[in-house]
């Protein structure tokens, strides 16, 4: 039994749609009966669309994306630019096809976390809603072999169209919210800023709000969960405040119990 836990139906149907330009259909057949001296009956049909479950339009995104090299199957580990729209002479071959693959599904354990709306906040303003994976589930390496993967951030209900990744070195979480434009987003991690009040640009031992340590004591946690998950890169960091480990800001398009 499939037990989604998050699901972006739009995005989803979206993605679904311009995979599969045409939808299934199957013939229902109709019976006629007509009266008179000779009564009989008659056979028709109509043609109705077939409903299609979620299993079938994950894996039906999936497959295409993977036939498409723009699926990876492992958190991202590159230490370059994400925003390279054709491939640099100066990048290795495996560097550039990893490049490519801006979605990913992964098996990891995450744990849902509720930021509260900073203080003074108007009325209705919500907090900021996170699934976080600290680690991948099998120690793993940059490219260079020398840098540890950290953590995965992704954030449901993505308001924000498609777009490109991008990569920015040693930036925390709440400046790469910023460079991605996305302030509403940062407002449950401004008011664990530094002390100076100034909005970070560059990740720093204080910057609070972006180490794991620190959201611990900051928010609601939910239980630790082990999930199947397909997601959207849409920003990696060497996160300054995790031991610059690279760490993955991304949006899911369906989450499942794994």
């Amino acid at each position: 039994m499939i037990e989604p836990l998050y699901v972006d139906q739009a995005r989803l149907d979206e993605y679904y749609s311009q995979v599969v330009t045409k939808p299934k259909v199957r013939r229902v057949p109709t019976y006629t009966i007509s009266a008179g001296l000779s009564p009989s009956v008659g056979l028709q049909g109509a043609v109705t669309q077939v409903p299609v479950g979620l299993a079938e339009k994950l894996e039906t995104v999936c497959a295409y994306l993977g036939g498409q090299d723009v699926l990876g199957l492992t958190r991202p580990s590159i230490h370059d630019s994400w925003d390279n729209a054709s491939p640099d002479p100066d990048l290795p071959e495996p560097v550039w096809t990893e490049l490519r693959r801006t979605f990913r599904r992964e098996t990891c354990e995450v744990r849902s976390l509720l930021l509260p709306p900073p203080d003074g906040a108007a009325a209705g303003t919500k907090g900021l809603a996170l699934w976080i994976s600290a680690r991948p589930l099998e120690l793993e390496t940059g490219t260079g072999g020398d840098r540890e993967i950290g953590a995965l951030y992704l954030l449901p209900n993505f308001p924000e169209p498609d777009g490109p990744a991008r990569y920015v070195s040693g930036l925390s979480l709440l400046a790469m919210l910023y460079e991605l434009e996305l302030p509403r987003l940062a407002a449950g991690l401004e008011q664990f800023a530094d002390d100076s009040g100034r909005r970070p640009c560059r990740g720093t031992r204080n910057t609070r709000g972006a180490r794991l340590q620190d959201l611990v004591e900051l928010g609601k946690w939910g239980p630790p969960k082990m999930v199947d998950v397909l997601y959207r890169i849409r920003a990696s960091f060497m996160d300054s405040d995790d031991d610059f480990r690279v760490t993955t800001i991304a949006y899911p398009i369906a989450m499942l119990r794994a």
